[in-house]
């Protein structure tokens, strides 16, 4: 098992690393084909990026998504596997969309690449020292409880050495495909409770430290931190927080049962 997945780690290493060098060159080439089930694409500064709400426009990174079905395949298709999530609408007759691979998948591919950048896996047959290459995202179905869509890994260098990885998980557990605009919303609101006005408020909350299932040992210790976001007049549905936001800084420590706020404005 464990040669199985070392000779994975270095082919694949070995498939970015070409990628990557190539892109390097000035050699832009189309997303090629992992492992007959993955799509790999070098995202460059300028080219579409699928995370450019999350990450900035300049950054350079790998995207894998699962393979589109081909016209062939999708006139076959009547309702999608339920481990996957369907960007495009199989109806159009068109080429479908990017699709969401099943998280467990993903953490295989993210495993990979964070075992081939590790310094101490010397047994690799990998040049050393190891090349750093950018960061991963994978997109994920969101089949696990968290609703997990992003899985990312991204890592740490000092002087051109690796000193460690970041890993990031994206969730979200809103309905994406939710088409109800937010003036249809208010009018509806008004007819059905007889309003002349109706006012908006958004909030949103932000994990930005939590234990997760990797860290059994030290969740009974371990201090939570959320950041809640409160703000009026509301654009749109699912609206970015905008910077005039109220926002509270709360830290829960478990051990002692306290409860932290602190409030910042924008």
């Amino acid at each position: 098992m464990w040669s199985r997945m070392n000779r994975a780690a270095e082919e694949f290493y070995s498939r970015l690393l070409q990628e990557f060098d190539e892109e390097k060159k000035g050699i832009h080439k189309d997303p090629f084909i992992y492992e007959a089930d993955v799509q790999v694409q070098l995202i460059s500064k300028g080219q579409p990026n699928p995370l450019k709400n999350i990450l900035n426009e300049n950054d350079v990174v790998f995207i894998m998504e699962k393979l589109p079905l081909d016209k062939e395949e999708t006139s076959h298709v009547e309702e999608p596997q339920c481990e996957e999530t369907v960007i495009s609408d199989f109806s159009t007759g068109e080429n479908v969309g990017p699709l969401a691979l099943p998280v467990g998948r993903a953490r295989q591919l993210i495993g990979l690449y964070t075992m081939a950048h590790n310094p101490n896996m010397t047994h690799l047959k990998i040049n050393h020292p190891v090349t750093a290459l950018p960061p991963l995202w994978v997109r994920c179905d969101s089949s696990d409880p968290e609703g997990t869509c992003w899985l990312g890994a991204e890592l740490v260098t000092t002087n051109n050495s690796i000193t460690g990885i970041v890993l990031y998980t994206v969730s979200c557990k809103a309905d994406k495909n939710y088409s109800v605009n937010l003036e249809d919303l208010k009018s509806s609101h008004k007819k059905r409770h007889h309003l002349s006005t109706v006012t908006a408020r958004g909030s949103a909350q932000y994990e930005l430290f939590k234990s997760t299932a990797l860290d059994d040992t030290l969740a009974a210790s371990q201090t939570t931190i959320t950041l809640d976001i409160s703000w009026s007049p509301v654009d749109e549905i699912l609206q970015t927080p905008p910077l005039s936001s109220t926002a509270a800084l709360v830290r829960v420590n478990p051990v002692l049962c306290r409860v932290y706020s602190v409030w910042i404005y924008f």
